[in-house]
């Protein structure tokens, strides 16, 4: 599994970051965006970017990584009001 990380920098700050590491993940040895139904942990609600953003307004969102963000990710950065950076 990819470790990715997501953090929230406003105002020279970090506000939020999280991780989507977790456990025992099904999809191991498949592809990145292949498998996210055999594994809840892949589910983009567990996602870093998603999880970074959930109660928070604007800044810009620096995700490690990985080289995209889901769809659903995208909404809720945009939802968030953050813009996205890929690093």
């Amino acid at each position: 599994m990819r470790i990715v990380l997501a953090v929230l920098i406003k105002d020279g700050r970090v506000i939020s970051y999280a991780t989507n590491e977790h456990k025992d993940c099904r999809r191991e040895g498949y592809p990145t965006g292949v498998g996210y139904e055999l594994c809840a942990g892949c589910n983009y609600p567990n996602h870093a970017e998603y999880k970074a953003v959930q109660g928070q307004s604007g800044g810009t969102l620096y995700l490690i990584g990985h080289t995209y963000a889901c769809e659903p990710c995208q909404e809720a950065i945009r939802k968030a009001g953050a813009t996205l950076v890929i690093i």
